[in-house]
This record gives C-alpha cells, structure tokens and sequence, in this order.
C-alpha cells in the first residue's frame, strides 16, 4: 500500500491485551462471547468495551485486562445500553447513545456522536487519536443493493517478503468484510492500524473511501466521534 504522509497519530499505548489465560488478544474479541448471535452481530458491543476499557487502562496504567472483564463490560453494554437487534448487530446511532449513557452513568466526561458526512473523517481520527481515544469505524453494508457482498480488504503486515528485510512494511491481503465494525489505533497517511476478531489488521482509507462510493454510502460508512467535555 502506498502511504501518504500528511497524516500520523497514534494512540499513546497500543491496544491493552485481553488475556485469557493461554493467549493474548489485541483488544476484545467478540468471538470470546457465548452465543452464536453475540458472535455474529457482536463487533459493536466489542467496540465500545475497547473503548471504554482503553480509557479505564490509561487511566490506572494497567494494559491487560482479564477475559472475564471484558466479558461482563460487554455484557453490561448489551443488557442495558446497546441491545444487539438479531440479524443486524448495533445500529450506529444506538452505539452513539449507548455510550454517552454510560459515560454520564459512570461519570466519564466524554461525549460521543456518529459522523456521517463525507467531510474531515480522517482528520476527526487523526485528532481523536492524538487525544488518545480509540475510533471506532464502520465498513457499512451494501446500498443500495442491500443483498450485495462487494467488500473491504482487510490486510496484514507480510515479513516474508523480500522488501520487508530492508525494515520496509509490505502489506497482503487477508480477507475482506462488510457489515462491520473495527478499532482504529494509529493512522499513518492512508494505512490505518486497526483491531478486529482480537488481532491487528490495516486499512487502506483510499480503498475504504472507493468502497464507500461505490458500494455503500456514507451514512453506513463512518467513525463515532468522541470528544472529551
């Protein structure tokens, strides 16, 4: 993937690791829940415990929360501020209200939004992350062919090309995805750094941009914007 330079952040920590005790995990994973539906529809709920369990870690310095933590965050979210919808996981705008309930519940002093304007987007995450909050993304379904599979690449980092034994980054392909929601912990130019399933992944934003066009739109297709009060 190409890089463009005009834009760099990251958060000051990378991603806490939720271990359970055999492995570590790069932030929650939904496939850690229960049921069939909460791993299917669950990547919102994972989201903002990721979130929420960032600012906790920053906030006592600790970076490895247990499994059973983010286990009973995740479902404390779903009881009682996001209810997953069968077949459809978290509406955005419920992910939105959801959040901002348990910040003012919790007395965290911050305040989420979701942004759906073509505009500014990858500044918004620029400034977020300098401000170390983590950014959740949505890769939106298709629209308006709302049957359509066409998908996002999701890539990893490739260590055994040839390239790579100069220090040079050399991303392949790993699969692709719509109807989901990511984590975003650093953007470099147009790579963004992201957790998802637990396991770090990157996104080309030209590519997700050309997606958004030609397969979704940009209500689907957008950040949740958190600002602190």
């Amino acid at each position: 993937m190409k890089k463009d330079k005009a834009l760099l952040a990251a958060l000051s920590h990378d991603l806490f690791l939720v271990d359970d005790g055999r492995l570590s995990s790069y932030g929650g994973s939904q496939n850690m829940y229960k049921t069939h539906r909460e791993r299917s529809n669950g990547c919102g709920i994972a989201g903002a415990a990721d979130i929420i369990l960032y600012l906790e870690a920053v906030k006592n310095g600790d970076f490895t929360v247990s499994k059973d933590r983010f286990l009973e965050l995740s479902s404390i979210l779903k009881k009682k501020y996001m209810p997953i919808i069968p077949g459809r996981g978290v509406n955005a705008f419920i992910l939105a209200i959801g959040l901002n309930r348990y910040f003012r519940k919790n007395g965290l002093t911050y305040r989420s939004r979701w942004k759906w304007t073509r505009y500014k987007k990858w500044e918004t995450v620029e400034k977020m992350l300098k401000d170390d909050i983590p950014v959740i993304l949505a890769i939106g379904n298709n629209f308006p062919i709302v049957w359509g599979k066409k998908e996002l690449n999701l890539y990893e980092i490739d260590e055994k090309a040839p390239e790579a034994v100069d220090g040079e980054k050399v991303y392949k392909r790993s699969f692709g995805v719509y109807g989901h929601f990511v984590v975003i912990t650093a953007i470099e130019g147009n790579v963004l750094t992201v957790s998802s399933w637990g396991r770090k992944y990157y996104i080309n934003t030209e590519e997700y941009d050309r997606y958004t066009r030609k397969y979704s739109i940009h209500l689907y297709c957008n950040i949740l914007s958190i600002k602190k009060k």
